[in-house]
């Protein structure tokens, strides 16, 4: 009879773990968007999960609007969802990545809204799944967002894959340290850009301390310690630009697999540190998830992968 109880009441505390765990990757609501309210983005183009808001006039109108036939969108516009395409192929099926729009907390999400524009900088990403309002009206979808400048050339600017990079980060942990964030996307870049030169290895441990002031020169950090990684292949010549250049540079991603085990082991850390502080990941403000001491969490799950190699 006691083991019975026992029995049961292990039974119910997994449940109840299991509820828990669920509750703390409860999905993100789907919020009221103002970044758009400005603008009128009055054409778009599908892709797959992608949806391009584009113009072809005004401020926000793109720098270059050839197109081969009045039936179909401009070119810059076909190349920026070649490559958003190619980069979400290559990040689910090669690098064995979740999709964002897989993940828990984005399941409110419908589509990945591509927003171009008149931008101060080549591109930003979002962590909200939101609908947006354009000035003449016009509302999108729950989505979640990315901002692209309307001077943006995707044949030689890696910008789309970055930033769509950025979201994968979202979706599996909390955490916004721009050494990671930025250094890590940016040796994403790698693949679609002929002459990014790849680093030597670096022994293991690491001290990460002096990279946790960096931004995007930490893809030199990223880059020497994927070397302990297997490479990945490329599928190059699969996919090519409207000027039949390939989108893929690069026949090896040098150390790809990498990411799947770091963002794994950081998406388990995020959910202890949820669990710890009774705070699901979707509440969690921006300054939480910049908190200094997180910089130590990151190197210390790294770490803990690298003595396993």
């Amino acid at each position: 009879m006691r083991r019975l109880i026992a029995l049961l009441a292990l039974v119910a505390s997994n449940i109840a773990w299991s509820q828990e765990s669920g509750d703390f990757l409860a999905p993100s609501p789907c919020v009221t968007g103002t970044q758009l309210a400005a603008h009128t983005l009055a054409d778009k183009y599908q892709q797959g999960i992608f949806t391009l808001y584009y113009t072809t006039i005004g401020d926000d109108a793109l720098s270059d609007t050839s197109r081969r036939s009045s039936h179909v969108p401009p070119l810059r516009i076909l190349d920026i969802a070649r490559q958003l395409q190619a980069a979400q192929q290559f990040y689910v099926k090669d690098l064995q990545l979740r999709s964002p729009l897989s993940q828990p907390i984005f399941q409110r999400a419908q589509q990945i809204s591509v927003f171009i524009l008149d931008l101060k900088g080549n591109g930003r990403a979002f962590d909200k799944v939101a609908h947006e309002t354009f000035a003449n009206g016009e509302q999108t979808p729950c989505g979640l967002k990315i901002m692209l400048s309307n001077r943006l050339d995707p044949k030689n600017n890696p910008t789309p894959a970055h930033e769509l990079f950025h979201l994968y980060q979202y979706g599996y942990a909390l955490f916004k340290q721009r050494w990671y964030l930025e250094g890590m996307a940016k040796w994403m870049e790698t693949v679609f850009k002929p002459d990014e030169s790849v680093s030597v290895a670096m022994t293991a441990p690491v001290n990460c301390t002096a990279w946790y002031s960096q931004s995007y020169n930490a893809a030199i950090l990223w880059q020497g310690l994927a070397q302990h990684y297997p490479n990945i292949s490329v599928p190059t010549g699969t996919i090519t630009y409207s000027n039949r250049q390939p989108v893929f540079k690069k026949m090896l991603f040098s150390g790809g697999a990498m990411a799947s085990s770091l963002l794994t082991a950081l998406s388990q850390q995020s959910l202890r540190l949820t669990q710890h502080y009774h705070r699901p990941m979707r509440n969690w403000s921006e300054k939480q998830q910049h908190r200094p001491q997180d910089n130590d969490t990151i190197c210390r799950v790294l770490n803990q992968l690298l003595v396993k190699r």
